[in-house]
């Protein structure tokens, strides 16, 4: 196994010299002499593992662009263990193999094969010897070395018909093509517009479009736009097109969309528009807090409550779309029907300052009181009622903003 490894190796180390894949293409035949590493099946498990090497021979048809037909001949002096008898001879190897390349972007072609056939034992002395059916599948590498010659590889694991078990098996060696094969003479054309990939200044044309001797697709009013997408044939030379190849009127805004096609013609430098010329505005929440505090069974509004009342006001005037509920309330002292007429007494005081001294628009102002029932703070320590005799409001709503 040491001198397998040593040939694979060298050989492996040859491939930096390659430029070009060389590897099987369809109509090619091809010959693959190299060595074969095999052990021999074990049906009474003697406990041998070693694997003998032998030469070998592929001969190869491929006939499609991915699947080849091979066959491989081979004899190996190997130590076998089978229900015809055991041994150390020659075992000879006459296989058929059906070979299918992998997608690759690279020089390395790799590829997976199966198949099977016969395989001999010859026996020590004048025992004579038996025959088997083996089958095979493993993957391997091809990989040029020369214009005419590349490195080939691969392993496999072997089962006999009637010894069953896995064993391992490996092959490498060089591989000569013969014949040109369906695709020779032909330089590559990736694009398939019939301009070789040398010549080709657009390589990535889309199919069925017509191009010129340079690869490119065909644009016969030379406004940029071309034949195959231009809706307007004929433009004048120097005419401004749009993206469809027609001609347009300008953009008096600047804002990317022609003149004929612009809603909003007078729009801002720099602002972002959509597809008609016109403001991309989008929704956003906005929102305030408001909390004023009373003095004991009062719902006067006080001076100290005229900044935060100032704040809320700006707010919903900066913000028009906005709406608020007043909400009342009162600390625990007292019956529970006197403080629900209080809270609502409170909250109908900083409704009517919003609206009557503000000038806030009713309709987007409402007032509810609840009494004791929702409290904030504990009602048995005299900063806690004092927390609790508030009006509180939040203020809410969506705000267009233009992009």
């Amino acid at each position: 196994m040491q001198r397998l490894l040593a040939v694979i190796t060298l050989l492996f180390a040859g491939t930096a010299l390659a430029e070009e894949p060389n590897n099987p293409t369809e109509g090619k035949w091809y010959l693959s002499p190299g060595v074969v590493a095999y052990e021999g099946p074990e049906s009474r498990r003697r406990g041998h593992d070693d694997m003998d090497l032998g030469p070998g021979l592929i001969v190869g048809y491929s006939f499609s662009e991915r699947w080849s037909v091979e066959f491989l001949g081979s004899q190996v002096e190997s130590d076998f263990d089978t229900i015809f008898g055991s041994g150390d001879d020659d075992v000879t190897l006459t296989w058929l193999d059906a070979l299918y390349k992998l997608d690759s972007n690279s020089d390395w072609q790799p590829f997976l094969l199966f198949g099977g056939g016969r395989t001999k034992y010859e026996y020590d002395g004048a025992r004579g010897h038996s025959k088997d059916r083996q089958f095979n599948a493993g993957f391997g590498v091809f990989r040029e070395l020369t214009e005419h010659i590349s490195l080939r590889a691969d392993v496999r694991g072997v089962s006999s018909r009637k010894d069953g078990g896995l064993q391992p098996f490996a092959f490498v060696g060089l591989t000569g093509f013969i014949g040109e094969g369906s695709g020779a003479g032909a330089p590559a054309d990736s694009d398939g517009d019939g301009v070789p990939n040398d010549q080709d200044q657009c390589p990535t044309t889309p199919p069925g479009r017509l191009v010129d001797a340079v690869g490119c697709q065909l644009d016969s009013d030379g406004d940029g736009v071309v034949d195959a997408e231009d809706e307007c044939p004929g433009t004048p030379p120097g005419a401004t097109v749009n993206p469809q190849g027609c001609v347009t009127t300008g953009d008096a805004d600047g804002d990317g969309v022609p003149d004929d096609e612009d809603q909003c013609p007078d729009t801002e430098a720099g602002a972002r528009v959509d597809e008609t010329g016109c403001y991309i505005v989008l929704e956003e929440e906005v929102t305030i807090d408001m909390n004023i505090e009373f003095d004991t069974d009062k719902a006067a509004i006080k001076p100290e409550h005229l900044e935060e009342l100032s704040r809320a006001v700006n707010f919903l005037r900066r913000y028009p779309e906005t709406q608020a509920v007043i909400e009342g309330h009162t600390d625990s002292d007292g019956s529970a029907a006197y403080n629900q007429g209080l809270s609502e007494r409170r909250a109908k005081a900083v409704y009517s300052y919003l609206i009557d001294e503000a000038g806030i628009e009713a309709g987007r102002l409402s007032s509810a009181g609840f009494g004791e029932s929702q409290p904030i703070a504990d009602n048995n320590t005299a900063d806690g009622k004092q927390r609790n005799r508030r009006v509180s409001a939040v203020v809410s709503g969506t705000h267009k903003v233009r992009q």
